[in-house]
């Protein structure tokens, strides 16, 4: 297990919104391009999209493809239920970011129902998902709480500082990057949205993930055991990130 140096940069591939409608030809860049080079990313699955954005033409062997790439070793996280959205104050959200949401403001037994209809549908096409991934990165506590209920994950991927934190029973991998940056120490997760991207974005993007390939890990790599719990240090580092982006994030 590999021990993370926070004086040298790491990284986590984080590919969003998998579903039935993707466009498999340019997922499938991504999978061939990694798998070439033994980096296993996090890949967050929409069980039941009705999000329009995310393509029309639906895939039937959608499953299949999933868990080989849950056999390939990507980590599987849950991206909510159907990737629909209301608005919403990011003051209510857990990182307080972020003015949509599947889930906050919901009550608990609505997050619950939300949850459970989703693992229900990873289970019956036999899928294991390790994080919980909210669409737009927006949830609260009612989320943690019913994830907690409702299932077994104990990490998400999303949150901001330099390093993972742990939040009561909750660890974070914190997502802080939409493009590849060389960072000089830490752990960040670079946020990919295939589906919204094209050739010569892809190409481009993939040519700098080779710039850093030698310093991608995936989940399996990190030893939770070490993980602190989120401190001033964090908080501070999170204050000053988001100033640094200006609130600028995506779904």
């Amino acid at each position: 297990m590999l021990k993370v140096n926070l004086f040298k940069a790491r990284y986590i591939i984080r590919l969003d919104d998998a579903c039935h409608q993707m466009p498999l030809e340019k997922w499938g860049i991504f999978e061939n391009y990694f798998n070439k080079r033994g980096i296993k990313p996090i890949i967050g699955v929409i069980p039941m999209n009705k999000d329009p954005k995310m393509g029309s033409s639906f895939n039937k062997n959608f499953w299949s493809y999933i868990k080989k790439l849950e056999n390939n070793g990507w980590s599987i996280a849950m991206h909510g239920l159907n990737h629909l959205f209301q608005k919403t104050n990011p003051k209510n959200s857990f990182f307080n970011f972020g003015d949509k949401s599947e889930f906050v403001g919901k009550s608990l037994d609505d997050q619950q129902r939300i949850l459970t209809k989703s693992l229900k549908i990873f289970e019956k096409n036999k899928i294991s998902p390790s994080l919980f991934m909210a669409p737009s990165h927006t949830f609260d506590s009612s989320t943690l709480k019913a994830l907690e209920l409702s299932t077994k994950i104990k990490i998400i991927t999303d949150g901001f500082s330099f390093r993972p934190f742990k939040i009561s029973n909750f660890y974070f991998l914190p997502q802080q990057l939409w493009s590849v940056k060389k960072m000089p120490l830490g752990l960040f997760t670079i946020c990919i949205h295939p589906t919204t991207m094209n050739e010569a974005e892809i190409e481009l993007l993939l040519d700098e993930i080779k710039s850093i390939s030698n310093n991608i890990i995936s989940i399996d790599d990190l030893n939770f055991k070490k993980i602190k719990k989120y401190n001033f240090v964090d908080f501070l580092f999170t204050f000053l990130y988001k100033i640094a982006l200006k609130y600028k994030f995506r779904s």
